[in-house]
This record gives C-alpha cells, structure tokens and sequence, in this order.
C-alpha cells in the first residue's frame, strides 16, 4: 500500500513541476522576450500590456497562498480594473496610479535600467529623438518644476504663441518640428534617469490605455481645449490608397489622424509634429473618451455623443457614417482663475469694467452674458459670482456641469443640476421654484422652451436670474427671447411678449475674442424700458399717438454704458445709467455705493474730454 502512494506521488511530482514551470513563465515572459529580441517601444508596450492581463485574469485562490495574501492580491487585481477602467475618463488619482504600476513592470519585470533605456528611446543621441519623443520628455521636466499649467509655461517660454504664414492657409498659429527642435536646443542639458523613465513610463501608459499622443494635451490645466481628427484628408476619398498616397506624395500632406488641435488663452494652435500614426489610434480614444457617466454607446445609430470627463471638462465624441473619420472635441473650464476677474479682463481702464460689473451684480439686476462659443461667457460668469450676496442661495441649472461653481465658492449655498435622460433643463428650471432660489443661473439658453422658462422664472421665481446666450446683438438677443415666448406659452400679443422680456433683462453683456485670442467685453449694454404714457384728451392729438404707436412698436431703448476701443486698445465709457437701474442699486447696495460709481464715471469723462482736447492742441500747434 505504502509503495503504492509513493509511487503516485512520484508520479504526480513531475505534473506539480510543470504547472509551477508554466505559471512562472508566464511571469517571466516579458523579460525574456525583450532581452532575446530588438528592443523597440511597440515590443515593449505590449510585453507590457501581456504581464497587465495575465494579473487581471490571475485566480488567485488557487495559488494556495494564505487567506491574508489571497486577500491583498485580489484587492490590488480590483484597484488595478479600476485605474484601467477609469484612468481615460479624467481621473487624476487612478491615472497616476496605473503609471506607478507601469513604472514598477518596467523597471523589475521588464529590466529597465539607465543603459538599456537608450534602447527604447534614444535619449543618449537627441538627433535621433522624435519631434514627439523631444517635447514630452521637455513636457516631464517641467512638470515636475512646475506641478501644472506646462503647456503655456512652454509655450510663453519657445515663444509658440506667435503667428506665422502658412503655405497652406491653415492657421496661423501652429508649432512644427523645425519649433520643438529648437526649444529643445536650447532647454535639454541631459537630463537623469528618473525623468527620462518617467517620460518612458507617459508613452508607455497613453500608447496602451491613455489618449496617445494628446493625453498630455488633455490633461494640461493651462490648456483651454483639445481637439483631434478634424482636418486632414478625409478618410472617405483617400483611406483605401492611403499608403499609396504617403509614398508619392510631399511629406506635409496630413490625414485626419494626423491632426491635433489645441486652444491656449483663446488662440487655436495646431501641433504639427504630433499625430496618431493609424487610424485605429484614433479610433480607439474616441471610443474610450466619451465614457463616464455615460448612458449610451456611440455607433453608428449614435454617431454624436456629448459627455463629460471626472474632471469636469466637456466632450463630444464623432465617428463615421455621419462624420468623415473619428474625431473628439475636448473643451475645459479650469484653464482660468474664476476667482480672480482681473486674470480675464486685462485692458486699460479694466478697473472701470470691474466696478461696473460688480454695481450690476451686487445690485441684483437680471443680465445676459452673450457671445460667440469659447468668448470666456463661462469664466466670466464664474468671476461675477463672487460678487453676488453670499448669504443668497443660488442654483444652476445645465445641460452638464461647466460652471462648477462647487469647486470654486465651496462656502457657498450652491446647488448644481444638469439635465439626465428624460428630465430636461426646462424641468430643472421650473424645479427650482421650490428649492428657496435666491439666484437662478443657467449655463446657457439654447433653446426657446428653455427661454421661455427663464423668463418666467425671472418674472417671480428668483431676486435675480443670469444665463448666457450666442446673440451677437441685443436686439435679436431680445427678439429670440419675445419669440420664444410667442413660440413656447402660447402668448398671442408680440407686444405683450416683449413687454415681458425687457421688463425682466436689464443689461447685455457681451464677451468675445479676436483672432490673436484677446478676450474682452465688447460692450455693456443697458435694456430700459420704454415708458408709455397716457392717450392725449384732444382727437387729433390721440388719433397721432394712437398710429405713432401702431407703427412704431418699440418698448425699450438700449444704451451702451461701456465699449471697447479695439485701435487702442481700451475701454471706453459711453453712456450713463438709466435713472431707473440708479434706482434700483442705491436700494440694494446704498446711495453711497452709487456715488463712488458716478464719481468714477465723471473722473473717467474729464480725462476722456482733456485727452481729446490735448490731441486737439497738438494738432493746431
């Protein structure tokens, strides 16, 4: 019996052995491949990418390892599925966490050390260094100086910011090669290791689960948005004799993947010497960008999507057949310090527009901030809020969260509620009658039932409601808000519409930038209300009001009390505000602060008539 069961054990030795044998090789797969082949980054990564899955595919209950460590690998194999899952979607925490554990693969698994480095990326020899290669180990180094906002610091520093003409006619702003190989001649003293495997370790995790080439781009605070995939050739024409095409034809010609886009300060800058190589790159970011919090897939029954990162920044994913190839916008909101208006408006005479603006905010008058998209309507309204009564509640109302008012007044009565499904802005809006509104904000009117909510809930739901709107005059600002009323309730009488309108909206505000990407408020407009007076006692004298008013069906005046000087460039002030508004500030914010207002206005007039009449005399003499 007893020779018996040795003789099984003997037997079942060698099977113990190879088992072990297997699962050890498995871990010692990407060692031994990459010392045995050429080293090359795509080798690499997906060594890398091997090792990752067989951890996430582990059973680690039948390793027969103690309760204790079955317990610690499986919660380190969950964190692991969630750092992947959510790193893409805007999560700062999981993204550094999976780069971490990519360091750690490269340098103990994969045998990364200061001599072979230079096998992957050749740091040792910059000459042989890619545009890319160059800018984001540049990108690494100053991160770690820095600690946030790189790209503009590097942009102010290379001068990448300047104009330049372009052959052909694409935008004026945009970094090449020929500007990455520069600023890297002048920057690059050699650099350590730990920066060029930190560098190594950002290509290694956009390449297998970031956002390639523009994951950088994406995350840098500084950057006021990202896009890719647009422009180029169309991948409709030319995608089935693309190869052809790069063989034969001059260097400078792009695909669509081959363009990314990114606006700094308000200027759109192309990066030239960045591209996703294949389309399938492309691809696969579109398809990972848009997720979070998301409910739908993007196909081709869905070939538009909007979303949002954890981040807050907005997103808008595109693929084929609606669209021409993949493309992905990326829009952010923490590019400027909301807190600080002066950081947004920096003109001369910007002091005057500051304590214009604070009089109509502290004074609770209802105002629109109108523009073109990406004219600062958004970091402008997120400035004012500072200047609104903190002991008022206020809610916002959103399609999605961009304001993010939480994150910047954190000691305020802030409520944040974007649309979900079924349950619209127009149903948020209405809501926010029973919820003790104080002051109702909406991120934008995009639509007349929307309008039309806003102006009744403005009528008697609030003290006082803001929103933003596209208009690029107020006239037809306020003829879109008549129209939706007409439109949306059912208002039979236009007059009785407009009544409604310019007897709620009390000034225009309206945001731009130029195409040096300049912001600035273009103009402050003031809506008064045109005031009718009674009919006449005399026939001739009714019947002549009765057909001036039949022909003439204005009810309000506007008056621009500030404008914008674009040759100076300077503002200016224009106008005086309406006895009306007078009125209305000294009772919420005091006699005394209107005083301060009207004693600035006047020094601002006196200055503004002696430098013309100085101008004057030097021309005589």
């Amino acid at each position: 019996m007893f020779g018996v069961a040795a003789g099984l054990i003997l037997l079942m030795i060698p099977m113990i052995l190879l088992l072990v044998s297997d699962r050890s090789k498995k871990n010692r797969t990407a060692v031994l491949t990459l010392k045995e082949g050429d080293w090359n980054q795509d080798r690499l990564f997906e060594e890398c990418r091997i090792m990752i899955n067989d951890i996430l595919n582990s059973d680690y209950s039948e390793l027969n390892l103690n309760r204790a460590e079955t317990l610690k690998r499986e919660k380190q194999q969950i964190r692991l599925k969630k750092s992947i899952r959510e790193a893409c979607l805007g999560d700062a925490g999981d993204r550094e966490y999976l780069k971490e554990y990519l360091k750690e693969l490269l340098v103990k698994k994969a045998g990364i050390n200061e001599e072979n480095i230079n096998r992957i990326i050749p740091f040792n020899s910059p000459s042989r260094m890619s545009a890319q290669d160059k800018f984001e180990y540049m990108y690494v180094i100053y991160l770690k100086k820095l600690g946030g906002g790189v790209f503009a610091e590097m942009a102010r520093d290379f001068g990448w910011c300047e104009p330049k003409a372009d052959e052909f006619q694409g935008t004026p702003y945009h970094i090449d090669e020929e500007d990455v190989e520069k600023a890297f001649e002048e920057y690059y003293s050699g650099g350590n290791f730990d920066d060029r495997l930190d560098m190594l370790v950002q290509r290694c995790y956009q390449k297998l689960y970031g956002h390639d080439c523009a994951d950088v781009l994406i995350m840098d605070e500084s950057i006021d948005g990202v896009s890719a995939g647009v422009g180029g050739r169309s991948r409709i024409e030319y995608n089935y004799m693309e190869e052809l095409l790069r063989e034969h034809e001059d260097e400078s010609f792009s695909m669509n993947y081959d363009t990314v886009y990114c606006v700094l300060h308000g200027k759109l800058i192309r990066l030239k010497f960045l591209s996703f190589k294949r389309e399938e790159n492309l691809e696969r970011v579109v398809k990972n960008i848009y997720r979070y919090n998301i409910r739908k897939s993007l196909s081709r029954k869905n070939p538009v999507i909007h979303g949002t990162l954890k981040n807050g920044s907005r997103i808008v994913a595109a693929r084929p057949p609606v669209s021409d190839g993949w493309a992905f916008y990326v829009r952010k909101f923490k590019s400027s310090n909301a807190r600080r208006i002066e950081t947004l408006l920096v003109h001369k005479n910007n002091d005057m527009v500051i304590e214009l603006l604070r009089l109509i905010t502290k004074g609770e008058t209802n105002f629109c901030i109108s523009g073109p998209m990406g004219g600062g309507k958004t970091t402008l309204l997120k400035s004012l809020v500072g200047f609104m009564n903190p002991g008022y509640t206020i809610r916002v109302a959103e399609s999605s969260f961009e304001l993010n008012l939480n994150n910047v007044y954190p000691e305020r009565n802030i409520h944040m509620m974007q649309e979900r499904g079924d349950f619209t802005i127009y149903d948020i809006i209405t809501g926010t009658k029973k919820m003790d509104t104080d002051i109702l904000i909406v991120g934008e009117v995009n639509e007349p039932k929307i309008a039309g909510a806003y102006i009744q809930v403005a009528q008697s739901g609030s003290r006082m409601a803001v929103t933003t709107l596209h208009h690029e005059t107020t006239d037809k600002l306020i003829e879109y808000l008549r129209n939706a009323l007409v439109s949306e309730f059912g208002i039979a009488d236009v007059g009785i519409a407009e009544k409604q309108v310019v007897d709620i909206l009390n000034f225009d505000i309206h945001m731009v930038h130029d195409h040096e990407g300049r912001f600035y408020i273009e103009r402050i407009t003031e809506i008064i209300p045109e005031e009718r007076k009674e009919y006449p006692e005399g026939l001739t004298e009714s019947c002549r009001e009765f057909f001036s008013r039949s022909t003439d069906k204005r009810l309000y005046r506007t008056s621009n009390i500030i404008e914008f000087d674009r040759e100076k460039p300077e503002y200016r002030l224009t106008g005086d505000l309406s006895d009306i508004t007078k009125k209305r500030i000294s009772e919420k914010v005091g006699q005394q602060e209107l005083e301060k207002w009207e004693a600035y206005a006047k020094k601002q007039r006196t200055a503004a008539d002696e430098g013309i009449s100085g101008g004057d005399d030097h021309e005589e003499t």
